[in-house]
């Protein structure tokens, strides 16, 4: 079947799978052994790019046109991030021609998730003073910060008085995602929270690591909510610190564990003073610039990561007030975003490939079935009424 061909129905169960499966190839064989219909390849690319290219369009509404009623959450967290993705250049067609050297230019994802406080929050204090067990786990902290795990004698017992923080619980997220510049990204991040009715929430929360434009977005649509570093990040820094500041593993770990049990409570600034005081007795310039290869760098990123960030590490308060304190779903949705659009020799039209299916994935990736919603109410629909608009669900 060529695009002139596929039913309603058909280009509906196509689109899904094409933003859910890792190639258009396979989607091919997919809708062929499974529904009985072999969709080329090429039709597959055609439709999923001409559904993303509407979803894009749709997108720059401030409104919810769908009818369906919106619930102001109790509260509300809004996060981004940057993600990777391989491209051509524009008007070149398939084959490994690339934007740049390599093809890889950045994505902006945001998620916004409806969330609801437990019923034994206490309100009126820190919920979870105590340093959770999975932040003093050797393997677990290696698997953070991304480094071999340090070799420790009394390692944390996992299965005594282990420690969580439970956090808010989500009800339902929905995502956005495309190739746009922060520029242009943080209006449609606007766009959908006012769909969502986030500012009107109770509660209400942006979660980021320390790049510059996270937190542009914040101070130019978001100032209303409350700003936090995510925590994860921090304990990249302090662990990679600790390694260069301790004079072997154990004493490293140990420094570690100090450290980001005080960043936990809110104690940054003694944190930026310790690792200070390091490099003095190093006799160590904090104004030198050093070469990304010294073995000190680490000690010298960490300082200015925190002493940048520290107004929005006040982790005792945030918890306190129900809000979560890592952007763990976050970090989720960008490998959920990757598994379909990053992978060996997978390049994309740049930009309308790209741009199309990013926010075909943002669309099946949000769990308010907006895209499911959408694709039924496209022209041509079997039960569609005849004076629907062309919308999409928010």
């Amino acid at each position: 079947m060529d695009s002139r061909e596929v039913t309603p129905v058909l280009t509906s169960a196509v689109v899904h799978l094409a933003a859910e499966i890792r190639s258009f190839e396979r989607v091919e064989i997919t809708t062929e052994k499974v529904l009985g219909h072999k969709v080329a390849r090429s039709t597959v690319r055609r439709l999923a790019k001409q559904v993303g290219r509407e979803l894009a369009e749709l997108e720059e509404s401030d409104e919810r046109t769908d009818n369906q009623e919106v619930i102001t959450p109790e509260v509300a967290v809004v996060s981004c991030d940057g993600g990777r993705i391989r491209t051509r250049e524009p008007g070149q067609g398939r084959g490994v021609c690339l934007s740049n050297e390599t093809g890889w230019r950045e994505t902006k994802n945001a998620s916004l998730e409806w969330m609801c406080l437990h019923d034994d929050h206490p309100g009126d204090s820190d919920p979870c003073p105590q340093l959770p067990t999975s932040f003093r786990t050797a393997e677990k902290v290696a698997n953070i910060s991304e480094k071999p795990a340090l070799i420790v004698e009394h390692a944390t017992d996992e299965k005594h008085d282990r420690v969580i923080y439970k956090g808010p619980r989500r009800v339902l997220r929905t995502a956005v995602s495309s190739m746009a510049c922060s520029d242009d990204f943080g209006p449609m991040m606007q766009r959908e929270t006012r769909r969502r009715r986030f500012y009107d929430a109770r509660l209400k929360a942006f979660i980021g690591d320390g790049l510059n434009w996270n937190w542009s977005i914040w101070k130019k649509h978001f100032p209303t909510f409350t700003p936090i570093l995510d925590f994860i990040h921090a304990i990249q820094y302090i662990f990679s610190a600790a390694i260069v500041v301790g004079s072997d593993e154990a004493e490293a770990w140990a420094i570690y564990v100090r450290l980001v049990t005080w960043c936990w409570q809110g104690r940054v600034d003694e944190v930026i003073e310790e690792f200070t005081s390091a490099c003095q007795a190093r006799g160590l310039d904090l104004a030198m610039q050093v070469a990304d290869d010294d073995p000190v760098k680490p000690l010298y990123d960490a300082i200015r990561y925190l002493t940048n960030n520290r107004q929005r590490m006040d982790y005792p308060r945030y918890r306190q007030l129900g809000l979560p304190v890592t952007s763990a779903p976050m970090e989720s949705l960008i490998k959920q975003i990757n598994h379909r659009v990053k992978g060996t020799e997978m390049f994309w039209d740049d930009p309308d490939g790209a741009e199309a299916i990013l926010q075909l994935r943002a669309a099946a990736l949000s769990e308010d079935g907006r895209l499911q919603r959408y694709l039924q109410t496209r022209p041509g629909w079997p039960f569609a009424r005849r004076t629907t608009q062309l919308t999409t669900a928010a």
